[in-house]
């Protein structure tokens, strides 16, 4: 069994991976990797496209169809046991091979470590291009809980090498996971997010996580990765940006957002932060539901379904709420 698995799932996405798999199979014969591609779109093109270009790739499709961003990655992890680390990357991220292969010679030298990532840049598919404008450095908390990544939007002149070590969590559109950590996470040896998310803030669920367990969480200041990402905030983080970025979102991404972040507040909130903290939270929610109820009543509805009556699946707590506070602005 080779000692990294890498990951990617695809519904619909053979212009993305014709560019971004070159280097996803000059990771497999570097290391080497195991490499799985979930299609979850059922598509015989690009199943053709696999066994022709990349016949050393396991083309699988899942049994359930478009079955969700978390759910696709933990159905890789259960079908592919045995790896020591895990390399997730969407479909729409441009690996740099030399930086990874530097991450995964880190986290063998350092056990501690188990989930890192580095600098994500934005990829410019219109031009054909890398650029040097920051996608993510990291997820930053706010006590509201409201999370955004460090630095999304500008160009990265070093301005925050300072601060990396000083944030909550990673992106989820690439990172290196200790495979051991899973079981720690649901209970279960497969379950690496919580499957009723569907897609989006799925990570930042998974760093929740990995925070109230007490693992450690590194942010390396190299660039791994260029992601051409489709859904993003540009505006700030005043309540005047944030309902600017909101309108520019589709309701498809508003739903699953909305409704995700009320379900992270479930599995992960904990009233031992103090009443300040929990005035905040409950300050900003309310105001994101007076804003949907007359924007989108229709999401806030399955928003409020999603409070009432979808149970919630509690992160395992080992570490005092203090010290995770502290990991919040």
């Amino acid at each position: 069994m080779k000692k990294v698995l890498i990951g990617l799932t695809s519904y619909n996405d053979l212009p993305l991976l014709q560019k971004s798999l070159p280097a996803v199979e000059e990771l497999r014969l570097s290391l080497p990797a195991e490499v799985v591609l979930m299609d979850t779109a059922g598509s015989d093109e690009l199943k053709d496209f696999l066994a022709q270009e990349y016949p050393h790739f396991i083309y699988e499709r899942h049994p359930d169809g478009n079955s969700g961003y978390g759910r696709s990655y933990n159905t890789i992890l259960k079908n592919h046991p045995g790896h020591e680390f895990f390399l997730l990357s969407t479909s729409d991220v441009l690996l740099s091979v030399p930086t990874v292969l530097e991450f995964i010679e880190r986290m063998e030298e350092d056990s501690t470590i188990a989930l890192c990532a580095g600098k994500n840049h934005h990829w410019d598919l219109e031009a054909g291009r890398k650029t040097s404008i920051i996608d993510s450095l990291g997820i930053v908390a706010e006590k509201r809980h409201h999370f955004y990544d460090r630095g999304h939007g500008e160009v990265d002149r070093a301005q925050y090498d300072d601060e990396l070590g000083q944030f909550f969590g990673i992106s989820g559109a690439v990172f290196l996971l200790r495979t051991s950590v899973i079981p720690k996470l649901h209970g279960k040896a497969h379950l690496l997010f919580d499957e009723r998310m569907w897609m989006y803030k799925e990570d930042i669920d998974l760093s929740y996580r990995l925070r109230w367990l007490g693992e450690k969480i590194a942010l390396f200041p190299e660039v791994w990765a260029w992601h051409a990402r489709t859904v993003a905030n540009r505006e700030g983080r005043s309540l005047l940006a944030l309902r600017k970025a909101d309108a520019q979102k589709r309701d498809y991404g508003r739903l699953h957002s909305y409704k995700n972040h009320i379900l992270l507040l479930k599995n992960n909130f904990s009233l031992r932060y103090g009443p300040v903290v929990f005035a905040r939270v409950f300050f900003y929610e309310f105001l994101k539901a007076v804003y949907l109820l007359f924007r989108s009543p229709r999401i806030l509805w399955q928003g409020l379904k999603t409070l009432f009556f979808v149970p919630a699946d509690r992160s395992k707590r080992r570490v005092r709420p203090r010290a995770v506070l502290s990991l919040f602005d």
